[in-house]
């Protein structure tokens, strides 16, 4: 019974618990590509680089390269869920801005399906222009503000 009970302290302390958050190899490729980490989670905010023209929600070509290469550099290291969530300047009905914001992160959502990202691990929110992040009294503010972010969060 004794050595029953040995082999089994043996065992269970050979067992680990699944690793929670993200690896240093992951974080590393979050940095690389431009993620910076947030209240929310790791970020990429895509303001300055995947902007969005007044009124319109389908990415141009070099954004589309952009978004390409994160989902494939985050599924290269096993990060398989995001959030995406779509702002708008605040030019506009709010509820017209909201529905605008959720198209963007669509957009984006469909590029991350389409280099393998599983559309139930990927989640869209429209924010309309509740979360500025540059004054909307000028047109550069208003051009920042046509964004959408990727954030992965460490579960």
């Amino acid at each position: 019974m004794i050595t029953l009970f040995m082999a089994m302290l043996a065992l269970s302390g050979c067992q680990t618990a699944p690793q929670k958050g993200l690896s240093p190899a992951q974080i590393a490729v979050l940095k690389q590509q431009g993620f910076e980490l947030t209240d929310e989670g790791w970020a990429f905010g895509l303001s300055g680089k995947v902007l969005f023209g007044s009124d319109i929600e389908s990415l141009n070509n070099a954004s589309t390269e952009i978004v390409q290469r994160i989902g494939k550099a985050l599924l290269g290291v096993g990060i398989e869920r995001v959030r995406v969530d779509g702002h708008t300047d605040a030019s506009g009905k709010e509820a017209y801005n909201e529905q605008l914001s959720l198209r963007r992160a669509k957009s984006v959502g469909k590029v991350l399906t389409g280099v393998g990202m599983k559309e139930e691990n990927i989640k869209l929110r429209g924010l309309g222009s509740s979360q500025p992040v540059a004054s909307n009294d000028t047109a550069a503010g208003r051009t920042e503000n046509r964004r959408v972010s990727i954030v992965v969060i460490a579960d």
